[in-house]
């Protein structure tokens, strides 16, 4: 039985990759914060699949103590990883200002990057030794509006200037880099890295209650020319148990895109995977 962590499983694409890879048999792990409505969505998922291997566990990405907690626990648990798809992200349109962890690092930045940085720290022990295993970091169809994009490593914390939006992509440009990096490293071995340009999918908006009426409407209307969750889940799920591709970045229709061209700077790569380094270490 192969097994596969998922970070922020217990709703959108997450839940329903999840669903889609316990219909296959898979050992599922779901990784969320909201524990309660993890648990809820397990329930869920087993009783539609009648897969009992899916189980729920917790962990709060925005702190490093915590990712790293449930690396150690997940290890001790389970011993076995085959397949970890770092899905979860921090995008609230409505913050204002930064949000600064108790541990003095911005929320969005330590769980859309540093966090799925750790993940495959951590758990890489366990990758290595599965015959086929597979790394799936998500990005974002929204980089396309920042054909330019550079890393801003003077900006990590938004000391200097914060917005949501241009956070997220910020961090989702970072993914990329830390992956070309990390496929790089890994190239001769059992370990393929994907990422996945995720594109307009169709949103609970529930989940942000603190949207403006104005921000609402739009992504009403934005969810006309949107996707379902289960049709972009079903790329997670070629892209994990599939034939093993050649390519690194996949659309929503399982076509190798490009990654904006400075995300193939190999400095930047390595000065980011050098920062995400120094900071992981408390």
């Amino acid at each position: 039985m192969r097994t596969c962590i998922i970070t922020g499983a217990n709703s959108g694409i997450g839940k329903c990759a999840a669903m889609q890879l316990a219909q296959q048999g898979l050992q599922v792990i779901m990784a969320c914060r909201n524990i309660n409505a993890a648990q809820e969505c397990c329930k869920q998922i087993q009783a539609a699949t009648g897969n009992n291997n899916v189980f729920a566990r917790k962990v709060d990405l925005s702190l490093i103590s915590d990712t790293k907690r449930f690396a150690l626990e997940f290890t001790k648990e389970f011993g076995v990883l085959d397949i970890l798809i770092n899905n979860a992200a921090d995008f609230d349109i409505s913050r204002k200002e930064p949000q600064i962890t108790k541990e003095q690092n911005e929320a969005q930045f330590t769980t859309n990057l540093l966090a799925p940085f750790i993940l495959i720290r951590e758990l890489m022990p366990m990758l290595k030794k599965s015959d086929d295993a597979r790394i799936l970091n998500i990005s974002s169809q929204g980089l396309i509006l920042y054909p330019n994009i550079k890393f801003d490593f003077d900006n990590i914390n938004g000391g200097k200037k914060y917005r949501p939006a241009k956070t997220y992509y910020q961090t989702k440009f970072g993914l990329l880099l830390l992956s070309l990096y990390l496929r790089d490293q890994l190239l001769e071995t059992n370990i393929s890295v994907y990422t996945v340009r995720v594109t307009n999918v169709k949103i609970d908006i529930s989940r942000y209650p603190n949207l403006s009426h104005l921000m609402k409407t739009m992504y009403k209307l934005k969810s006309r020319f949107s996707i379902s969750p289960e049709e972009m889940a079903k790329v997670y799920t070629n892209l994990s148990i599939g034939e093993k591709l050649n390519g690194f970045y996949y659309d929503e229709k399982l076509n190798e895109v490009r990654c904006n061209k400075n995300a193939y700077d190999k400095a930047s790569q390595e000065q980011l995977w050098y920062l995400c380094e120094q900071l992981q270490k408390i």
